[in-house]
Parts: C-alpha cells; sequence; structure tokens
C-alpha cells in the first residue's frame, strides 16, 4: 500500500509540475527561443521545429499520404486539394487507386493520395495505397486527414513511429491527442478545435510544402505568422470574418498544450518507472 501510494504521489508531482511549465510559458509562445527553452524543460523535442532532415527518414525523399473518403465531402475534399499543385512545381501521375505527385523543382517530394472512389470502395483505394507503400519499404513523414471526423479512426489506424507531423483536417480533430501519439509519439499536430474546412487546410498544407521544397525545416511560429497574412490579406474586413475565425480554430503543434503535456508526461512517467524499476 506504502508504495501505492508513493507511486501516487510521484505522478501528482509530475502532473503538477508539467502544469506549472506549460502555463508559465504559455504566454510566450510566439518566440521561438522561449519555445526551444521550454521544450528543454518539459524533457521533449522541439515543439516549434521539425528539422528537414528528420522528415526524410532513411532516404533522400521526404514522403506524405493523404487520405480520402467516397462521400460526396472526400470528392469535394480531393479536387480543392489538387489546387495546390497546379503551378508548375508538381508531376501527378494516376493509378488505378490512388495519385502520386512528385516535385519538379526543388527539393524531392513525393504525395501520394488515395483517390475518393464512392463508398465503400473508397477504403479498398486506401487498402490498396497502402500496400504499395509497405512492399516499397516507403513510410510516410508526413499524414494528412481529409474527411468527416467519422472517417478519422481509419486514418489514426494507419499512423506509425515514423510519421512526423499529422494534420487533422476534419472537424474537432483535437480531441484525438492522445490517440495520435499512441501511434507516433513524437508527431507535431496541426487539428482544429471546431470546424474543419478546405479554405483553411489548403493552405496549410502549400505552405508546409513551399517550406519543404527550399529544403527547410518546418518551423511553425513563422509559419503560422505567415498563414496569418496570408488570411489577413485574402479576407479582409468584418464580412470574411468567417473564414479567419475557422483558422483561429486550428491549433499549430506549438500551442497544442494537450499534445505537448500528453508527450512530457509520458517520457516522464516512462522514465520515472524505468528509474524504479531499477532501484
Amino acid at each position: 500500500m506504502n508504495c501505492l501510494l508513493k507511486r501516487k504521489n510521484k505522478k501528482g508531482v509530475i502532473v503538477y509540475g508539467l502544469l506549472t511549465t506549460l502555463f508559465q510559458g504559455a504566454r510566450a509562445t510566439d518566440n521561438d527561443s522561449e519555445a526551444l527553452a521550454q521544450s528543454e524543460r518539459l524533457k521533449i523535442p522541439p515543439v516549434n521545429i521539425v528539422p528537414y532532415k528528420s522528415l526524410m527518414g532513411d532516404t533522400s525523399v521526404i514522403f506524405e499520404q493523404f487520405f480520402f473518403f467516397g462521400d460526396e465531402d472526400g470528392k469535394n475534399s480531393y479536387e480543392s486539394f489538387l489546387t495546390n499543385f497546379k503551378d508548375g512545381k508538381w508531376k501527378i501521375v494516376k493509378d488505378k487507386f490512388w495519385i502520386m505527385i512528385t516535385s519538379t523543382t526543388g527539393k524531392p517530394v513525393v504525395i501520394y493520395a488515395n483517390l475518393p472512389i464512392p463508398e465503400p470502395d473508397d477504403e479498398e483505394a486506401q487498402n490498396q495505397l497502402c500496400k504499395f507503400l509497405n512492399e516499397h519499404n516507403i513510410h510516410p513523414s508526413i499524414i494528412v486527414h481529409r474527411g468527416h471526423s467519422y472517417h478519422l479512426p481509419l486514418t489514426l489506424d494507419r499512423l506509425s513511429r515514423q510519421t512526423k507531423i499529422v494534420v487533422l483536417g476534419s472537424c474537432g480533430g483535437y480531441h484525438n491527442l492522445a490517440t495520435v501519439l499512441d501511434h507516433s509519439p513524437d508527431a507535431h499536430i496541426i487539428s482544429s478545435k471546431q470546424t474543419g474546412t478546405m479554405k483553411v487546410n489548403e493552405p496549410i498544407v502549400k505552405e508546409m510544402n513551399d517550406q519543404l521544397l527550399a529544403g527547410k525545416d518546418i518551423n511553425w511560429i513563422a509559419m503560422w505568422k505567415s498563414l496569418n497574412e496570408y488570411f489577413d490579406k485574402k479576407y479582409p474586413g468584418v464580412k470574411n470574418n468567417e473564414v479567419k475565425e475557422k483558422f483561429s480554430d486550428y491549433v499549430p503543434p506549438y500551442k497544442n498544450l494537450g499534445a505537448i503535456f500528453i508527450k512530457s508526461y509520458r517520457r516522464l512517467f516512462d522514465a520515472d518507472g524505468a528509474a524504479a524499476a531499477a532501484n
């Protein structure tokens, strides 16, 4: 009983310490230096930056995978998604079940997306694409879900430890943080607390890929500043507040206190448990 009480007390100490650190650092989250300092205090990798090299894995190519579904929303999302690749920087090759989008300028980036084949065959398209990727030892480091929230479990089941960035383009994706981190402990997560929308998803995807084509680390603070400027310019005035409000509901990784807490708690508690076992 005493050992159990001590164990529970240690959990409480860890939780209280993490919450204190999180709230102290929350005021300065738009500062790279403070974000890095906070990450060090929490004993987790930087929350504001994803190194370019970490996204390459064992190759010189960055692979991404997008999940689409065969309902009307999925078809519209797919057509909207394709607009990101009509600037002459990409080549698109279509297969029976998926498309492959390859960069033709800048650094090598390859994007796979299953076709939004009418339900229920959309799941088969995803299965065929995943089978192809596994057979060719391709492990996408970036996973993007594009569909209603009730489709999300199918995408989450495809995450792996190699996944470094997860974009949940569905409504309420923020409520799935723990599940994402169960599959991908180091993932940086972009999600919405409210309504996901194509008008926000596409600029996020484009901004992220522009950084990758340039061979740059993904800096979320700089990227979110650029996105804020984009939305202010594209949707000026009170009449366009709806889109900007939806964007404001998207939580970038460096402000995702829920994910940051879970990552830090698991690392500290695992380390504490390992130390206790060693003793």
